[in-house]
């Protein structure tokens, strides 16, 4: 007989606040585990014995992260029976992650119960700079009582979804996303270090893809990267660059994911 984890929550993160929500959530569960998609998401066998499922990860150019959605493609969910996800993004919400999990898991025979969105702040820095302390802050508060609400659905396993039915607009960014996902690993020719890199080797610790390799103490991309932005962000030096788009542009992690605790969360 196997004996089940109640909730297992597998979550994506860069710069912490999706592990921070996953955190926050796990917590207030029952018999909850959490699990980083990073950490596994290479091995060839990955099944679930847990009753509940949640996944936790950043919209990515309208949709599912890469790396996430090969993840969940690859798992045998055949032993659990409510799934959930909370996507967490800096303003922009789509219902194609949502879609983009339905669709994996209705050919695993099972289905997507529940999706919520958190607005978190701005960590997408090669693109917009950080938002102001005073709104990461009023954030931070919304997000903790959203928490609250998705806890109680959680724990009656209510059915809580909605998706547009716009095909012709899902469609759009359906494309987007994919374009992303053919790209996103080689985009990492774009990093690069300028002269106040320290040698300090932090990026290449806190990768959650090990795409970091230090050579001659400077840090190489090996073209597998999820554009999590880690790297760029926990730069105690502010010397990584991506191409000219963020040398005006502010840094952000989550306050309380120390690069530590990042740390914790690679494939060793």
């Amino acid at each position: 007989m196997v004996l089940k984890m109640n909730t297992t929550i597998y979550y994506f993160t860069g710069t912490g606040n999706s592990l921070k929500i996953a955190q926050l959530l796990c917590d207030k569960l029952k018999e909850c585990k959490l699990v980083s998609i990073a950490s596994i998401w290479e091995e060839e066998s990955i099944k679930s014995n847990s009753e509940k499922v949640g996944f936790v990860f950043p919209l990515y150019y309208a949709g599912l992260p890469k790396i996430v959605k090969d993840f969940i493609n690859k798992m045998d969910f055949s032993n659990s029976e409510y799934f959930f996800t909370i996507v967490t993004s800096a303003g922009d919400i789509t219902d194609l992650p949502l879609f983009q999990i339905e669709e994996i898991l209705v050919k695993k025979s099972k289905k997507l119960n529940a999706g919520f969105f958190i607005r978190m702040p701005n960590n997408y820095i090669i693109g917009y700079d950080v938002d102001p302390k005073e709104k990461e802050s009023e954030l931070f508060e919304i997000a903790d009582k959203k928490i609250e609400e998705i806890v109680k659905i959680i724990i009656r396993q209510v059915d809580s979804i909605r998706i547009d039915s716009n095909e012709n607009k899902r469609n759009r960014k359906a494309k987007f996303n994919q374009e992303f996902h053919e790209s996103v690993n080689q985009n990492d020719k774009n990093f690069y270090t300028d002269e106040n890199c320290n040698s300090c080797g932090i990026c290449e610790k806190i990768c959650p893809v090990k795409n970091i390799i230090l050579v001659d103490g400077k840090p190489e991309w090996q073209h597998k990267c999820q554009q999590c932005l880690a790297c760029i962000n926990y730069c105690p030096e502010k010397a990584i660059q991506f191409g000219s788009l963020t040398l005006k542009t502010q840094r952000y992690h989550h306050p309380e994911i120390s690069i530590k605790v990042l740390m914790e969360t690679v494939k060793k």
